[in-house]
C-alpha cells in the first residue's frame, strides 16, 4: 500500500506543478475545474501540433495527473490502479483514465479532446457521481 501512497503523492505533485508552471511561466491562473481543463485542452492541442515526440511521456504523466485531479475535485471519485493503469474510479464498475486520454489527445489531436472527455463525464457517469 505504501507504493500506492507514493504514486498518489507523485500524481498530486505533478498536478500542482501544472498549476505552478501555468501561472509562473505561462501567465495562466488555472484551477482544478472546467476552465482549467479548457486551458489544458488548448495547451495539449498546441503540443500535438508541434509534434515533439521526445517530450510526450513526460507530458502524459504531468498533464494526465492534472486532468485526473480536475476530475476528482470536480466530480468526485478517487485515484486507483486498475489492470496496471492509474484511473479515477467513481465506483467498482465505473472509472476514467486521464493519462490515456492525454496520450490520445497528444497523438491524435482535437478529435480526442480532453475537454470533450471532461464535459461528457457528468453525462456518461451521472448515476455514480457525487451528489
Amino acid at each position: 500500500m505504501s507504493d500506492d501512497k507514493s504514486v498518489l503523492m507523485k500524481i498530486r505533485a505533478n498536478a500542482a506543478l501544472v498549476l505552478k508552471v501555468a501561472r509562473d511561466e505561462l501567465g495562466q491562473d488555472v484551477d482544478y475545474d472546467l476552465a482549467g481543463v479548457s486551458w489544458l485542452d488548448g495547451f495539449i492541442q498546441r503540443q500535438h501540433e508541434q509534434g515533439r515526440e521526445e517530450q510526450r511521456d513526460g507530458l502524459v504523466s504531468t498533464l494526465g495527473s492534472y486532468l485526473g485531479e480536475c476530475v476528482v475535485q470536480t466530480f468526485g471519485g478517487e485515484w486507483a490502479e486498475k489492470d496496471g493503469s492509474w484511473c479515477v474510479r467513481f465506483d467498482d464498475r465505473n472509472a476514467v483514465f486521464p493519462f490515456a486520454k492525454v496520450a490520445k489527445h497528444l497523438e491524435s489531436g482535437a478529435g480526442d479532446s480532453v475537454l470533450s472527455f471532461f464535459t461528457l463525464i457528468p453525462v456518461v457517469f451521472a448515476k455514480c457521481l457525487k451528489g
